[in-house]
């Protein structure tokens, strides 16, 4: 069997960091974000590439008054303008959903929750709530209902209550994935220098759970992150340097898939790839890709397709 490469990029926009009222990772109309879209979606088409979009379901909507029933913590909704597209479109993207879901490339749309809730820090109904929310605006939207979710910040989750909602695959973080480094000067190093790890696919309480790094992957840390400039220990090295680093962290990524027949998993928001540092290593990585599933050295599967894996 030859290895197999996953790429999901989470799209949350404005709802990413609302309960922490951080915003200036985007872009303020998201023309950042629209243009990576649209060249990400046009090296897809290019290169038959496949891609699982685990989107925000608040993001489908074309306005709201800001009022969303259940059984929320208190100030949750505080940062929902409750206007629409125009006014905020930070907060409304169903032109973005549209444009992946037309496009002649089969990719996923999955969720990433309704409102971006943290699992772990609201209550089984919370969760409930906000699942159906985001099967209900996929339905408006005519969209296929869910069947593989990414938790937000990857927090635990029941999965009795994702197969509740129809959901069958996660992606999951690795554990115990960072090494124990307490010299500042050699964490940064190892972040600047690491290889990207093989990854699971296996079954676990009835779900499939397919693995990835804990830190974005497809995008790097050393490089500009959407509009906020890295770590200025990272600044340190040039940015061609940087940008040479992950150049070869990605291309030994897929390594281990057409080389050693593993499963990587690679991901990132869409805001993090929205600058050219960060694109400049991922184009070139998306054609080594698609040459090498034309070459039948790997294959590409979007998160709902993991299964004829293991079956």
């Amino acid at each position: 069997m030859v290895g197999t490469v996953t790429i999901s990029i989470e799209i949350e926009l404005g709802w990413g960091m609302h309960d922490l009222e951080t915003f200036s990772h985007l872009s303020r109309d998201r023309a950042a974000e629209e243009r990576v879209l649209s060249d990400l979606l046009q090296a897809c088409r290019r290169n038959g590439i496949q891609v699982t979009f685990d989107v925000v379901g608040h993001l489908l909507e074309e306005s709201c008054d800001g009022v969303h029933p259940g059984p929320y913590p208190t100030g949750w909704w505080k940062n929902d303008p409750g206007t629409s597209r125009r006014e905020h479109p930070l907060f409304y993207a169903p032109d973005l959903v549209e444009k992946i879901r037309s496009d002649s490339i089969d990719h996923e749309i999955c969720t990433h929750t309704y409102s971006h809730v943290l699992a772990d820090e609201v209550s089984d109904k919370t969760l409930n709530r906000d699942l159906t929310a985001a099967r209900a605006a996929h339905e408006e939207q005519g969209l296929p209902s869910p069947e593989s979710i990414v938790m937000p910040r990857h927090r635990e989750v029941d999965y009795s209550i994702l197969s509740d909602h129809g959901i069958d695959v996660i992606r999951t973080p690795i554990k115990k994935y960072n090494p124990e480094i307490k010299n500042p000067f050699q964490k940064y190093w190892w972040i600047a220098t690491r290889n990207h790890p093989p990854c699971e696919i296996r079954l676990s309480q009835g779900l499939l759970e397919t693995t990835c790094t804990p830190h974005p992957s497809l995008s790097s840390t050393i490089l500009p992150s959407g509009q906020r400039r890295p770590s200025p220990y990272f600044r340190l090295l040039p940015r061609p340097v940087r940008e040479r680093l992950h150049r070869r962290y990605l291309r030994d990524a897929i390594g281990l898939a057409a080389e050693e027949d593993e499963h990587v998993h690679l991901w990132t928001h869409l805001h993090n790839i929205a600058n050219d540092s960060q694109w400049r290593a991922i184009k070139p990585t998306l054609d080594d890709l698609g040459r090498c599933q034309e070459q039948g050295d790997a294959e590409i599967l979007r998160m709902c397709d993991l299964r004829e894996v293991v079956e």
